[in-house]
């Protein structure tokens, strides 16, 4: 008995696959890596890359049981869904057995630097929601092998979401060494956050196109890795870069294979966030070594700071109007209003993926950033209406009866604001000053600063509590005010500061009168400096090499002109432009008095066409410290002078350099820029365009920012430190403007100014207020911001709080909140974050609620088609149709609801001069509508009132960035209440991806006694839907930017569309055929649609026209013989021909074929001039036949 237990113990020692035997641990992560934009665009990732990683996935994953495939990004995961849905669902299947592992939890695979940290919480926010709702798991890693460095922020944001593990492979890119380190602190390890908090972090994953061929179990390259790190163990990415896919078929069986194999390293075909579950609690692992602080690029991706700043100005923006209108929403919402879940999440998923490390960053081709300037002001426009509905229903409720004007301004900031709010105001004339009055009826200072086109600009100073309300009074009555200081061409002051400028337009002097101390470095300018040599070849968009800022630059001197442009009791300012080259340059220089006065601005635009230059502000300033404070939006960081591993740096709103005593400094503020260096103790640099100088690779980039550009700094002098200063929240105040809205005058149960919450502490700041993503509660979350001591804090709300929880950062609880005398209670540490559920008892006070009725239409037009049936519907003429599968049975746009027509019959009417009956008692038309061809302007008459309306292309895009060369900049200015993300097309009966179809809102305001809407006589305008409705008060408007353009001019390319037909005074000169007298050709343009051309012979079929004379040709139109009893005559292939001469050959204007419509209205992309035209027709009948039969025919 005692041998057979022996032999028995010896077979089993000698077992392979034994545990103890191995001494490495190997976790082999598969990825296909998928830039979502760079060297392609959004198209081309969804109809290629998109699908390649889902089928070749798929495929691997039936072959080998063992395989595990992660793919990071929801985003591309909503787009299988959306194109992809068969291979979706089994993909799904794969994910339920834990082996196609969602890695990373975001939304996208974003950058981590220039995104604010509620953008990347937003970011995983949305990722983790959808994950959940459609898969029912949640990742537990960020995952990003491609970013261009990494802010200290990352680990507490993560943190925050009970995320455990962050793994990359980019500091390979670094050209040195980190610190006292290599590249990376060490492989495998702990990271703590800038609050102290932990995850895990693999500072090297390798290379994601890594291959394996041969048994890794006895690998010396992977044994070698394991034992780099005290854990003896390694994280290897292998798989595929950039293009999506998947592993090679070699790679994955030889991972599978060595998972069996008996070497001495334990072979794990892993989960992107196993690792890191095997190291649960971290506090077990003594061994793991612990990195505390930021992880930067040295080099490559010091220019992704500032590359393709337009898009870094509309993602700023976005960030701020989104906090802003969700924050509106969520006053509305507790006054009874519906709260817009919908409009905010598209608007914010929209705009976050675009901050992809690719896209953002500004190193993909110009080409996709057509699709990224369309998205980031869609966003801003679906954001500035949810503001401005929620703003204008609150607004109801307040008293604003005045005798002058009454602007409601609106303080989205969680801190008492006090702030100078420039409105546009409608005058009957030009006044010649202004009087404004706040709501408590005291006088405040204002200014007049122009008046143009019947609208007077405005200042106003104004003072409002926490997220607050206030009910203004502006009068033009007053008489003009002149600033209480000398302002000249070569100085401008208020009551703190002294500016002098030299011939230039540099500033040689600020001159603090608080402490009486100068700013301005002895000798040195602060000015716009040039480094007009910028040589970037490898990597042009993604580096700006130290050697260039290592220059000195030079200043801008060509054709100077310096003039006072303000000069009043509010504000003075002047205006400094100059020229370099093609460039010019033109700088705002503002002093304000009461609010802000400490701040002096500086606004400006830069029309930027010099080739191969890098441009920043400098400042010299008359401070002396080796290290300057820089903002990383959760905390600051302290960084040196520049040096060959750390030059180009980022911050997010603000940069400080306070003398090393501590009792002076200044603080550089901004509204969208990121990169700043700093070449010495006493000088800051902010970086502002960046154009590479290129050869061979990316040679596009050089012309990267060429084109017009908007943005503001600021210098803020103070006593002490930045937190004696109050810099952080001086900065959150210049980026989050107060907002005005112009409204009627009424009674109101609010009062003149109302207040939704307060905090106690100046040093925590409410960052987010928006409503859950699954309950009826709100969600608040605040950041500590002075980081020196844990903080008490107090928020009282404007209702009475009838529960709390502490939630983290996917709103899961995680703990009871202390609520006393209905006030939310907590303690936070420096520099961390905290988010609260809270609910709250309904206000008394309700919004007033819109009745509304919808408006029946005579539906001519199927504008929708499903995906089985999309050869069978042509909306534009062109074959193409808005994607039914997209589209919801109502569409809400504010407090406007619209019910759609039936999505499998007509669904839309063309405008052709009928008559809508309108219903009584209604004192507003809003119509759903837009053009199949161009911008059109036409005129809609209600009763006896005419009105002049510009519907725009139903697809296309809504605006765009002027990028010189490449495309204009405009924005079209109707509303959009509805968005497809595709749309469909009969030629291949397929998605055309990324294709996007617009409905768009047009309000009317009905005069008293008016029945009816006579539409104009323009097909090309179709309307969906209408609704009546009763309103207590007009609409509320902005008269405050909600958001900058960067759009020099905005173009009107509209147009008044006549169908005159020109075949009406022309004579027929050739015939295929007739059948008889009766279907003769001058039937089909005899202006009735009863009588019809019919020819009987065979193919082909034609009617040439003689039109009298050389005529310009925009579009034709096509009516069939669906009408007629038996099977329809619907023609399906011809083309429209014209020649000058007729004895030369017909050439083809333009064509149709397999319509399957009865009617084909055609738009012609750019006009044509002939004399003689005719009607080809090579397939006469879309069912089969030989005869010709058209009823109408136009040229027009």
């Amino acid at each position: 008995m005692k041998y057979l237990f022996v032999v028995l113990l010896a077979v089993l020692c000698c077992l392979p696959g034994k545990a103890q035997q191995k001494k490495y641990k190997a976790y082999f992560v598969a990825d296909a890596h998928l830039d979502t934009q760079w060297n392609w665009d959004l198209q081309t990732t969804i109809s290629e890359y998109v699908l390649n990683t889902l089928e070749q996935n798929l495929f691997l994953l039936q072959r080998f049981p063992n395989y595990v495939f992660n793919f990071e990004g929801g985003i591309k995961y909503a787009w299988m869904k959306e194109y992809y849905p068969e291979k979706y669902e089994l993909m799904k299947e794969y994910i339920r057995q834990g082996r196609w592992h969602i890695a990373g939890s975001s939304w996208e695979a974003n950058d981590v630097i220039v995104p604010s940290p509620e953008s990347f919480l937003r970011n995983v926010l949305l990722g983790q929601t959808f994950y959940e709702d459609e898969f029912g798991v949640q990742s537990r890693d960020i995952f990003l092998p491609d970013c261009f460095g990494f802010s200290w922020t990352l680990p507490s944001l993560a943190a925050h979401f009970g995320l455990i593990g962050f793994s990359t492979q980019k500091f390979q890119w670094r050209y040195n060494n980190f610190h006292d380190y290599g590249k990376y602190p060490f492989p495998i390890g702990l990271w703590q956050g800038v609050d102290s908090a932990r995850i895990m972090l693999v500072g090297n994953g390798y290379s994601y196109s890594a291959e394996w061929g041969d048994d890794l179990s006895r690998s010396d390259y992977i044994r070698g890795l394991a034992q780099q790190s005290p854990t003896n163990a390694t994280y290897h990415y292998y798989g595929t870069g950039d293009i999506g896919g998947a592993p090679t078929y070699a790679s994955v069986k030889a991972v599978e294979e060595s998972r069996k194999s008996d070497g001495d390293i334990e072979v794990i075909s892993a989960s992107s966030d196993q690792l890191y579950k095997d190291y649960l609690p971290f506090e077990d692992h003594p061994e793991l070594p612990v990195y505390d602080g930021e992880l930067l690029m040295d080099v490559h991706g010091t220019g992704c700071y500032t590359s393709q700043a337009a898009m870094k100005f509309y993602n700023r923006q976005n960030e701020k109007l989104g906090d802003a209108a969700e924050r509106a929403a969520v006053v509305a919402n507790w006054m009874g209003d519906t709260y817009p879940a919908l409009a905010l999440t598209e608007a914010w998923k929209r705009f976050i993926f675009h901050q992809f490390h690719d896209d953002l960053t500004g190193t993909s081709i110009p080409r996709a950033y057509e699709f990224s300037w369309n998205d980031e002001l869609l966003s801003l426009k679906q954001f500035s209406s949810v503001l401005t509905t929620a703003a204008g229903n609150v607004a109801d409720l307040l008293d604003t009866r005045t005798k002058g004007i009454p602007v409601v301004i609106f303080n989205p900031v969680a801190q008492p604001v006090a702030d100078v709010v420039e409105v546009e105001l409608p005058f009957t004339k030009a006044p010649q000053g202004v009087t404004v009055f706040d709501p408590q009826g005291k006088e405040v200072p204002a200014q007049l600063v122009g008046y143009r086109d019947g609208k007077a600009k405005v200042l106003i100073s104004a003072d409002l509590p926490a997220l607050a309300y206030g009910v203004y009074e502006v009068r033009g009555n007053g008489k003009k005010r002149m600033g209480n200081w000398p302002v000249n061409t070569r100085a401008i002051e208020n009551s703190i500061y002294k500016v002098t400028l030299d011939n230039n337009g540099d500033i040689t002097s600020i001159w603090d009168k608080r402490v009486q101390k100068e700013l301005v470095k002895e000798g040195k300018v602060i000015r716009l400096a040039l480094f007009s040599s910028n040589p970037s070849y490898e990597w042009p968009a993604w580096e700006i090499r130290k050697e260039v800022i290592d220059q000195v630059p030079q200043s801008i001197t060509g054709e100077v002109k310096i003039s006072v442009v303000e000069n009043g009791a509010l504000r003075s300012a002047l205006c400094v432009e100059k020229r370099h080259g093609e460039s010019v340059f033109k700088q705002y220089i503002r002093l304000n008095e009461g609010a802000q006065k400490d701040r002096i601005d500086f606004y400006n635009e830069i029309d930027w066409h010099t080739p191969h230059a890098l441009l920043k502000a400098e400042f010299p300033l008359n401070v002396t410290n080796e290290l300057a404070t820089y903002d990383m939006g959760l905390g600051s960081v302290q960084r040196g002078n520049n040096r060959n591993n750390a030059y180009e740096v980022y911050a997010q709103y603000w940069a400080d350099l306070t003398d090393r005593k501590g009792d002076y400094g200044v603080s550089v503020l901004n509204d969208c820029k990121y990169g700043w260096d700093k070449p010495d103790d006493h000088t800051l640099r902010l970086t502002l365009l960046h154009a590479p100088e290129t050869k061979v690779v990316f040679a596009y980039q050089n012309r990267q920012d060429m084109g017009y550009h908007t943005f503001t700094y600021s210098l803020l002098g103070h006593r002490g430190g930045f937190r004696e200063a109050g810099t952080v929240l001086k900065a959150e105040i210049l980026n989050q403007r107060m907002k005005a809205f112009s409204v009627d005058r009424h009674a109101g149960t609010l009062g003149k100014e109302f207040t939704f919450l307060e905090v106690n502490n100046p040093d925590v700041l409410v960052k987010a207020l928006k409503k859950a993503e699954k309950s009826d509660e709100y969600i608040i979350r605040v950041f500590e911001t002075d980081g020196r001591k844990e903080q008490q804090v107090e928020i009282g709300f404007a209702g009475r709080i009838i529960g709390a929880e502490e939630v983290n950062g996917v709103e899961k609880t995680i703990g009871k909140a202390v609520v006393k005398d209905n006030k939310l209670c907590f303690s936070i540490r420096p520099y961390s974050l905290k988010t609260f559920k809270v609910k709250l008892q309904p206000a008394d006070r309700r919004v007033l609620a819109v009745a509304q009725q919808e408006i029946p239409l005579e539906y001519d037009l199927k504008c929708f088609s499903w995906n089985e049936f999309r050869k069978y519907h042509n909306f534009d003429g062109a074959g193409h149709t808005y994607a039914a599968e997209l589209l919801p049975d109502t569409i809400a746009c504010g407090d406007i609801e619209f019910t759609l027509g039936p999505k499998e019959a007509k669904n839309g009417m063309r405008c052709d001069g009928q008559t809508v009956r309108l219903p009584e008692g209604c004192n507003r038309l809003y119509l759903l509508a837009a053009s199949t061809f161009g911008d059109n302007r036409a005129v809609f008459r209600i009763g006896e009132q005419d009105c002049e309306l510009t519907v725009p292309y139903y697809s296309g895009f809504a605006g765009q960035w002027g990028h010189t060369g490449h495309t204009e900049g405009f924005l079209r200015e109707a509303e959009i209440a509805y968005i497809g993300t595709h749309r469909h097309t009969w030629k291949g009966n397929k998605d055309l991806p990324y294709e996007f179809t617009y409905m768009y809102k047009f309000g009317l305001d009905i005069p008293k006694g008016a029945t009816t809407l006579v539409l104009p006589k323009n097909k090309r305008i179709v309307i969906f839907a209408a609704t009546a409705a009763t309103e207590k008060y007009f609409e509320a408007k902005p008269v405050s930017e909600l958001f900058g353009t960067a759009v020099k001019e905005n173009p009107d390319h509209s147009v008044v569309f006549t169908t005159e037909n020109l075949l009406r005074k022309g004579k027929v000169v050739g015939k295929s055929g007739q059948a008889n007298d009766n279907e003769k050709p001058e039937n089909m343009f005899d202006g009735r649609e009863d009588t019809k051309w019919c020819d009987m012979n065979y193919a082909p079929h034609y009617v040439a026209v003689d039109l009298g004379e050389t005529k310009e040709i925009h579009g034709w139109r096509v009516v069939s013989a669906e009408r007629e009893a038996g099977r329809p005559f619907i023609t399906r292939d011809y083309c429209l021909q014209g020649t000058n001469d007729l004895t030369a050959e017909w050439e083809t204007i333009d064509g149709v074929d397999y319509n399957p419509e009865n009617e084909t209205v055609r738009d012609l992309a750019s006009p044509v001039k002939y004399r003689y035209v005719r009607l080809y027709i090579t397939y006469p009948v879309r069912d089969g036949g030989h005869g010709a039969r058209i009823y109408e025919w136009e040229v027009y």
